[in-house]
């Protein structure tokens, strides 16, 4: 599938933004480079059309070999280019209806009244997360959606933080589950570990378009605080299945952990994941009111 997608035309950003940006002195929030003087330039977009049914890695590779050397000067290239791909094209609607896909499996397999629950708020949040991602399409939208924008965000607020507290209890079913049923909520749960960076990034990106940057840089802050929280206790968990086998015991599922070592380190070790949760930008630029008028 082919989407177009608006990204910065570094070629035409001014030599004085871009050592802004290497002092930490500009910031950039939504199309703009803001200093603590306002707006200093509107950066100039520049369409791209990607192959959207294609891995992020490759997508990230196709937009990557479209820009300019000025891109990787700022050191910005791969948190920037990852949050345009989530924000303005299908890729996280697509991975979603798989998501949603296997939410039925489970629900319909797993008659355990926790685990339905957390089927159901998961349902809930990732539905948000593409509403949220609809409404972030057109910034024209802005004045006349505030409300709901607010209500989303309070909404996606409650439902993460629930989530991410029930991950490590989902996890720890997997234990007690019969073979059919661990294999299905383990594959459920790489499936969701990996794309919850995604939907924090695009929480974040909500947040920036209404203008609440302090709010936005807070929640990537803590949410990438507790997701990775949850990845090392994960992490943990798969491995002592793991040394477990090695010393002659037989845990009860460790043989799914032996058939997807390779998926597993690759969501262990996913560099776009850390991409997309480490800030793009150096945190010592103070807050001001932003001038809506570009220099």
């Amino acid at each position: 599938m082919y989407e177009k997608v608006l990204i910065i035309d570094w070629s035409k950003v001014k030599p004085e933004v871009i050592e802004g940006l290497h002092r930490g002195t500009i910031r950039l929030r939504d199309g703009l480079a803001i200093s603590n003087k306002g707006v200093e330039q509107w950066l100039p977009l520049v369409e791209k059309t990607i192959n959207s049914s294609e891995g992020l890695g490759s997508i990230l590779k196709q937009m990557q070999a479209a820009q300019t050397i000025q891109l990787a000067a700022t050191g910005l290239s791969t948190g920037l280019l990852l949050g345009a791909i989530v924000a303005q094209t299908k890729y996280l609607a697509n991975k979603i209806d798989k998501l949603q896909d296997q939410i039925d499996l489970v629900s319909q397999d797993v008659h355990s009244q926790n685990v339905i629950y957390f089927m159901g708020q998961l349902s809930e949040y990732f539905g948000l997360i593409e509403s949220a991602r609809v409404l972030l399409l057109d910034k024209a939208l802005v004045e006349e959606s505030h409300e709901i924008a607010v209500q989303y965000m309070a909404q996606l607020a409650v439902k993460r933080n629930e989530l991410l507290s029930l991950i490590d209890n989902l996890v720890g079913y997997v234990d007690s589950a019969s073979a059919q049923h661990a294999k299905l909520m383990f594959d459920f749960v790489n499936m969701m570990m990996d794309l919850l960076p995604k939907t924090i990034c695009l929480e974040s990106q909500l947040y920036e378009r209404f203008g609440k940057y302090k709010m936005a840089d807070h929640i990537l802050e803590t949410s990438s605080k507790n997701y990775n929280l949850i990845l090392s206790n994960y992490k943990t968990w798969c491995n002592t299945k793991a040394r477990e086998v090695i010393s002659g015991q037989t845990p009860q599922h460790a043989q799914l952990i032996n058939n997807q070592k390779d998926l597993l380190k690759q969501l262990f070790d996913s560099e776009i994941n850390k991409a997309i949760l480490i800030g793009n930008v150096k945190k010592n630029l103070e807050y001001a009111p932003v001038s809506t008028t570009a220099n």
